[in-house]
């Protein structure tokens, strides 16, 4: 059975790499749910560990994913935001190493530039289209959706994000702003 989850979220795969104790201690709650989905991820199918994880440990489970995930994106995008990020075109270096990818993935938006600011209005997400399929899309979103308020900071601290609407949530759109971050 192919699973659409680990088609997704491969990325996951490389962040588990990293040591658990780097952001949680050992013994606490957190740190028990990540080594869990550490040692089973890609091993087992995606949507019923998942599940198990919410059976056992209720809305911790996706508590602590989702700070896990934010963790590692703050640290991971501040590496990416090094290389990519150049002075005074970081919003479009994000557009162009965040964005430019998700179409060829089966994402549909519009983009509407007006004062260095850059607004997607994101009507086909493949995101969203599991979450239909599964009914996971609380899970969704702590997987994907949640990021989105990490990586535009990390990326670079001169752009701010915010976002109101996502299609997982029961919205027509999600609707990501990018702004400069005023001084």
């Amino acid at each position: 059975m192919h699973d659409e989850f680990q088609t997704h979220f491969g990325w996951i795969t490389d962040m588990l790499k990293h040591p658990l104790s780097d952001f949680f201690e050992v013994g606490s709650t957190e740190h028990e749910i990540l080594t869990l989905l550490k040692y089973q991820w890609g091993k087992r199918d995606t949507a019923e560990l998942l599940a198990d994880l919410t059976a056992e440990y209720g809305d911790a489970a996706g508590r602590a994913v989702e700070k896990y995930l934010e963790l590692s994106i703050l640290r991971d995008w501040a590496e990416i935001g090094k290389r990519e990020a150049h002075e005074g075109t970081e919003i479009e270096d994000l557009i162009r190493v965040l964005w430019a990818p998700l179409k060829e993935q089966g994402f549909e938006f519009t983009i509407q530039r007006q004062n260095g600011t850059a607004a997607f209005c994101v009507t086909k997400c493949p995101i969203h289209a599991l979450a239909e399929k599964t009914g996971m899309h609380e899970w969704l979103y702590h997987l994907a959706c949640s990021g989105d308020f990490h990586s535009a900071r990390a990326f670079s601290p001169k752009i701010g994000f915010a976002r109101t609407k996502t299609l997982i949530q029961g919205h027509e759109c999600c609707n990501h702003r990018y702004y400069y971050q005023v001084a």
